[in-house]
């Protein structure tokens, strides 16, 4: 199957919502990221634009805004608690490796005690 046809799409089921019941989120293709934007400065110009415009349609789209906005910040909030666990991994890890070089060291330094006596 060629892939390269394909769009990245992403599908989001079981929401918290009593209106929305699955959402389909278009990715753009390949697109490189100078900069991170954060979702809450495009959400206020996005209400303030919504404020112009008071239909009975901007309810859910409002609020299927907000569940994919819910969706990515808890995704980058699982991210960040995974960079945190690898840090305390990693640092865990240093001191083993100091403890493990000392106590051979120790032991080295036995050994050669009980030789020479």
């Amino acid at each position: 199957m060629n892939q390269s046809g394909l769009k990245n799409m992403v599908v989001l089921r079981n929401l918290p919502s009593n209106i929305v019941e699955e959402a389909i989120v278009i990715l753009k293709a390949n697109s490189k990221i100078k900069q991170d934007e954060k979702v809450e400065n495009n959400k206020i110009q996005k209400e303030e634009k919504r404020i112009d415009d008071n239909k009975e349609n901007d309810y859910i789209l409002k609020e299927a805004e907000m569940l994919v906005s819910n969706y990515i910040l808890r995704l980058e909030k699982k991210k960040k608690e995974r960079n945190e666990i690898e840090k305390k991994i990693n640092t865990k890890c240093k001191k083993l490796k100091r403890t493990v070089l000392i106590m051979g060291i120790i032991i080295l330094i036995e050994t050669i005690f009980l030789i020479i006596k």
